[in-house]
């Protein structure tokens, strides 16, 4: 991805050039308006522009610029209160999203991260309109709606650009929520057959007994209800790609079925007695280990060797976190705008809580949570207060965060320490304080209220004795 910096003042320039220098994007700083013509004219259109205004560069003078000629490219505008006159003006033009300049690095990172996100939205939007196209660049962070930049998942891309070409069984393998359908997905739209079907059948959705009717279809009158004809899913994905979701919920039966399909390249519809010829990619995926499910008996070997003759490992969310910031940035955008909501950024302590929890849910659970918060912030910034990520508390890393507990205090004496400690960790925040301790927030306040009591009480008695940290106890 392509990014041209225009920072006149140079006053935000080391942190941009940081931060998108993390994010593997190819930069290029100016620091004039007529510098950013020579440059565009020299390298061709880039796919971000991010513009810090300044006294002497003003957004009239920058919305004169993006007016002449075909310019109307994604632009990211910084202000601050000196260089605000006419930004109704300029951001009122295409393209252009006027922000004011944040106060520190960790805000700047979020806004250009919601930024980044926006110009691959807007080319995955751009493609799908085209109709099919190649597969993106591994660089690009994005294969159909797969976002990420993080090693693991940049394997990912590479495995799904390979098997793309050909027609080789592919098994999907990971966590739930860790986007197994998405992987599927990419694999036909970047394959000879996405002009074709492609069908997804999720084999936790349909009843047993249903099963066999809805991978070979049925003839009228071949059971109660069959009142007539149906093609199943070997049918309708014909010269295309089938996708079996979660595959390992098939009995050892059905197994054997779609075994013999698999290597003859023909079925019979149940209750029929012709032969059925069908030409499918099969693409097929699970939350399960299926080698364990070999050994255990549940999974046939032999269907299993079918399968997999490829296969690509979804990498679970926590052991990708570098991608974290670009997925909620994202997820952000596509709420924001869902919601009618005017969401720019989250908080760094927010960001931070996202970025250390353990995802058990992936990025589903994440998308969840960044909607949810969309939906409960009532300003413009999403903080931690409005965040909830289940009942598990967030883990904080290797850090030491134990608390030496000497002999002779009583369990009120560790409840508080720990208590105390707990805050001290959140940096005072109370509301999310309350959600690691397990406990209301009035809970919270009521024992800090009587912590702040009992030390006023000692420390009237023994003017000496030391007594906890009142920025924390609130008095």
């Amino acid at each position: 991805m392509k990014t041209l910096v225009l920072d006149e003042s140079l006053d935000i320039s080391e942190d941009l050039h940081r931060l998108l220098a993390a994010r593997g994007t190819d930069t290029a700083f100016v620091c004039s308006p007529h510098e950013l013509q020579l440059a565009e004219a020299a390298n061709g259109p880039v796919d971000l522009r991010i513009l810090n205004l300044s006294p002497t560069l003003s957004a009239w003078e920058i919305s004169r610029y993006l007016r002449v000629g075909d310019r109307q490219r994604p632009t990211l505008v910084l202000y601050g209160p000196e260089s605000s006159q006419g930004i109704e003006h300029l951001s009122s033009l295409p393209g252009v999203d006027c922000v004011e300049r944040p106060r520190n690095a960790a805000d700047l990172g979020a806004l250009v991260d919601r930024a980044l996100a926006r110009v691959q939205s807007a080319g995955r939007v751009a493609q799908a309109t085209a109709g099919p196209q190649a597969l993106a660049a591994p660089g690009d962070g994005v294969v159909s709606d797969i976002i990420g930049q993080s090693p693991q998942i940049r394997d990912v891309f590479a495995k799904i650009e390979k098997v793309a070409g050909g027609n080789a069984n592919v098994c999907i393998a990971g966590e739930s929520g860790t986007g197994k359908e998405l992987i599927a997905r990419a694999i036909h739209h970047t394959s000879p057959r996405r002009d074709r079907p492609l069908v997804t059948l999720d084999c936790t959705a349909i009843p047993e007994g249903l099963m066999e009717s809805h991978l070979f279809g049925h003839v009228r009158g071949s059971f109660t209800g069959a009142v007539e004809n149906r093609d199943g899913v070997f049918s309708l994905a014909h010269t295309g790609t089938l996708f079996i979701d979660e595959i390992s919920e098939l009995s050892l039966a059905l197994q054997a079925k779609l075994l013999r399909v698999i290597q003859t390249r023909e079925f019979v519809k149940v209750g029929g007695t012709r032969p059925l010829h069908t030409d499918i990619r099969l693409v097929t995926a699970s939350n399960k280990d299926l080698r364990r499910a070999v050994e255990d008996g549940s999974f046939r070997e032999d269907l299993y060797y079918r399968i997999a003759v490829v296969m690509i490992q979804t990498p679970a969310l926590r052991d990708r976190r570098g991608d974290i910031p670009l997925l909620v940035a994202h997820f952000l955008d596509k709420f924001s705008s869902a919601h009618r909501k005017p969401i720019r950024a989250l908080t760094p302590h927010a960001m931070e809580l996202l970025t250390s929890y353990q995802w058990p849910g992936n990025v589903r659970q994440l998308e969840n949570c960044i909607e949810q918060a969309v939906v409960l912030c009532e300003g413009d910034v999403v903080d931690v207060d409005a965040l909830w990520l289940g009942d598990a508390a967030p883990q904080r890393g290797e850090a030491d965060t134990s608390i030496r507990i000497r002999s002779g205090l009583t369990l009120r004496d560790v409840e508080q320490q720990y208590i105390l400690r707990t805050l001290q960790e959140t940096g005072g925040n109370r509301t999310r304080a309350a959600r690691i301790l397990g406990i209301s927030l009035r809970c919270l306040q009521y024992k800090l209220k009587a912590y702040a009591a009992e030390g006023a009480a000692d420390a009237s008695a023994q003017p000496n004795r030391a007594t906890e940290p009142q920025h924390l106890l609130g008095v």
